[in-house]
């Protein structure tokens, strides 16, 4: 099976002889993206990076970073788990100005 490129640059040609290379050497882990070529990889990985894939389903926020969504739901909690045993202050995170807190 022949394609229909063609160039008179050198470089272009091999480059484009890679295409056809039948192992792709860099595989994405997060989805069934492969290639030969390493620019092209690192290009692909970037899209993942700017995805925000951890979406919260109370909100708008989203997210690629797994800490920062765990943080972030949290500020969904009502409850207000953690209480102030000095002032009249409660939160659902702890705060350093206040470091006696009780349940």
């Amino acid at each position: 099976a022949q394609c229909d490129y063609a160039t008179s640059n050198k470089s272009h040609f091999k480059t484009h002889l890679l295409t056809h290379k039948i192992v792709k050497d860099f595989k994405c882990a997060q989805c069934d993206y492969a290639t030969h070529n390493k620019f092209s990889f690192k290009n692909h990985l970037l899209r993942h990076k700017n995805s925000k894939n951890l979406k919260c389903v109370q909100c708008h926020y989203a997210t690629n970073n797994k800490s920062h969504f765990k943080r972030h739901l949290l500020t969904h909690n009502t409850a207000n788990d953690i209480k102030c045993a000095q002032w009249d202050y409660s939160a659902n995170k702890a705060s350093p100005a206040c470091m006696e807190f009780q349940d």
